[in-house]
């Protein structure tokens, strides 16, 4: 009953947020967030040490205090933003999206997919990958994000509205097997991101100058369909527009060791997305811990 209470009230809430996100004019809707966000930087001591820790590595050795919390603070603030462009993706037409974004590198997507065998697009959480998902599919490309499902069923489709009214196919993640195999095979876009630390099922990468695991599952699917990789990203301007770049395939030299290979392709990928984080490290929303430091690194040497 607790859980199905909590439910219903993120229904309710985030009901209401999309509700003034949609009339309330958006330096207002921003300006609302942000002093959420600050709250919740300033009371929410557990996930502010999380995420200075993350930034920290990012920023690197020469980072002093001061500037890692003025970074997190600013993590803090640009979530918030993204939040409040989430909820108001429904209300915004196709022009509208497309005078928001400019995008780079869509001869790398065209050329992909003459291939024939689909593409597999791979992201951090970084800037917004919602507006990417929805500027592909106004352009006419067919696109597909796995995504977690929410319960109850009507919190799951208030989440998804954002991604289906664009015209973004959901695949549950419950369901992702062969539907993930069937997009790619119609050589359509599959849409992943790979920067949720998983240390139990994921690969070994080097990230920022540390190891942490990543999925293994977009470099796998690449290797065993043959479809091609592109890292990619879109982040926002200061003047809240948006500007994305889709890269060159993320190749490799298969050596016929599928495990060494999907290890090896997965670095390739967060080798290009690094760099990214590092020049826009207050729009990587990365809630969670992504470097251990407790036996990670000779697991990571077992697994190469």
């Amino acid at each position: 009953i607790e859980v199905t209470n909590r439910a219903n009230l993120s229904y309710y809430f985030i009901r209401a947020c999309a509700f003034m996100s949609c009339w309330l004019p958006i330096r207002v809707s921003y300006a609302i967030t942000i002093s959420a966000a600050y709250f919740i930087y300033f009371t929410w001591g557990a996930m502010r040490k999380v995420v200075a820790g993350n930034m920290r590595r990012v920023l690197g050795e020469g980072a002093d205090d001061r500037t890692v919390n003025r970074m997190t603070r600013a993590a803090f603030r640009s979530y918030f933003k993204f939040l409040v462009e989430w909820l108001r993706l429904p209300k915004l037409g196709p022009k509208e999206v497309e005078g928001l974004i400019h995008a780079v590198g869509w001869e790398h997507l065209d050329r992909a997919l003459q291939s024939g065998k689909g593409v597999i697009f791979c992201g951090f959480h970084l800037g917004n990958w919602d507006m990417a998902g929805a500027m592909l599919a106004i352009k006419g490309y067919p696109v597909n994000v796995v995504v977690e499902t929410f319960s109850p069923p009507k919190l799951n489709q208030l989440i998804q509205n954002a991604r289906t009214l664009k015209g973004v196919k959901i695949i549950p993640l419950e369901q992702a097997g062969m539907k993930v195999i069937r997009a790619l095979r119609n050589n359509e876009i599959l849409g992943l991101l790979i920067d949720r630390p998983d240390i139990k099922d994921g690969v070994p990468v080097e990230l920022c100058g540390g190891i942490t695991y990543v999925p293994a599952g977009a470099a796998a699917l690449a290797l065993r369909t043959g479809a091609t990789l592109l890292p990619g990203f879109i982040v926002r301007q200061p003047d809240n527009t948006f500007f994305g770049t889709i890269s060159p395939p993320a190749q490799i030299e298969p050596t016929g060791d599928f495990r060494r290979d999907v290890q090896a392709l997965s670095q390739k990928v967060v080798a290009c997305l690094e760099g990214w984080v590092r020049q826009y490290p207050d729009q990587w929303y990365m809630f969670r811990q992504v470097w251990r430091t407790e036996g990670i690194e000779s697991n990571a040497r077992r697994s190469k």
